[in-house]
């Protein structure tokens, strides 16, 4: 079964202890300080920026293990040209699917394979 798609997904549970720390800290501030109705709603606004900022940074994060995995996976063993060996971590990556051979410093493309 494949996952729905949806523009918004969960944060994982560590990231989500952030949100609870952030409305737990601020009501104990906001009823110390008896801030309530204006301080409720900078409450708001700090959780909401802080929502959009873990979950840009989650999805990034999460980007860039999948980009790494895919480059490491389709990355040749050995540069087409000088036959040098390749390594997805060594090679310096000049786009997403291609990359600079250190040995002659040409353009070797990770290409995906086709599924039989």
């Amino acid at each position: 079964m494949s996952k729905p798609d949806t523009d918004e997904e969960k944060l994982p549970p560590h990231w989500e202890k952030v949100q609870s720390a952030i409305w737990l800290i601020g009501l104990a501030i906001l009823f110390w300080r008896g801030w309530i109705f204006p301080g409720i709603l900078v409450l708001i606004a700090i959780s909401a920026i802080t929502q959009a900022a873990l979950s840009a940074y989650v999805k990034n994060r999460r980007e860039g293990e999948q980009l790494a995995t895919t480059r490491e996976l389709h990355l040749p063993e050995n540069c087409p040209k000088c036959g040098g060996p390749l390594n997805a971590a060594t090679v310096r990556w000049n786009g997403k699917q291609s990359a600079i051979c250190p040995f002659c410093g040409s353009t070797v493309k990770a290409t995906v394979t086709p599924v039989v």
